[in-house]
């Protein structure tokens, strides 16, 4: 969010051009490239976060067409999450 403060500070301090910028950051969103990924994937969701919120990385996931692996944290937001390294390191020494 800090980034967005700081362009609209710099650029667009009145928010006039606000609905444009945002359509045009629609384009950049990452299920746009998720197909392109080719790489086996493990991803780590937690259903409180915020900063990504899960509907954009459930967006994301579901267009991959790659080895994916999905892990959900119902109570936990965007921090670590137990166990994550453990399963990250397992889930890289079995591909």
């Amino acid at each position: 969010m800090l980034e967005l403060r700081t362009y609209f500070r710099e650029n667009d301090p009145r928010h006039e051009c606000e609905d444009d910028i945002f359509k045009k950051l629609g384009y950049i969103d990452v299920q746009n490239l998720a197909p392109r990924i080719k790489a086996s994937v493990i991803m780590f969701t937690g259903l409180m976060d915020t900063i990504c919120p899960p509907s954009t990385q459930f967006a994301a996931y579901n267009k991959m067409t790659c080895m994916k692996k999905s892990v959900i944290y119902p109570d936990f937001t965007h921090e670590g999450l137990p166990d994550s390294m453990e399963m990250m390191y397992e889930f890289m020494l079995g591909m």
